[in-house]
């Protein structure tokens, strides 16, 4: 079995990148629930949607929550009327792309390198 063995900006390359798409994953996933949180608190308090009802909101824009958000004539925080589900899906196949990206790179690793399960070699 042949060995090779990846430069160090490489290697420096490829952690970066999977670091990254973790990153920006989380950071949208969390915009997301704020996004999300800034909309329906405010519809919540002044329609007949509860949080409960609110929260498949989410990660799908029903016709309930278009028509909650709609109905909500409140003003928002931040000017901010509409909740858009795109972002937390966004966010959540940049951090399983992440988890994918950084599996595939370990398992590489490991196959480059020679390493066997239990520590044996």
């Amino acid at each position: 079995m042949s060995r090779r063995s990846l430069s160090p900006e490489a290697l420096f390359r490829r952690d970066a990148l999977g670091t990254g798409l973790l990153f920006a994953g989380i950071l949208a996933l969390v915009v997301a629930l704020a996004w999300w949180a800034v909309v329906f608190l405010n519809v919540a308090a002044n329609t007949s949607l509860t949080i409960p009802a609110a929260v498949p909101c989410l990660v799908n824009t029903s016709d309930l929550c278009s028509l909650a958000m709609s109905l909500c004539g409140a003003g928002h925080w931040l000017g901010i009327p509409r909740y858009w589900e795109g972002l937390f899906w966004a966010g959540a196949v940049l951090t399983l792309a992440a988890g994918a990206f950084q599996l595939a790179f370990t398992t590489a690793s490991a196959v480059e390198t020679g390493s066997r399960r239990g520590g044996e070699n």
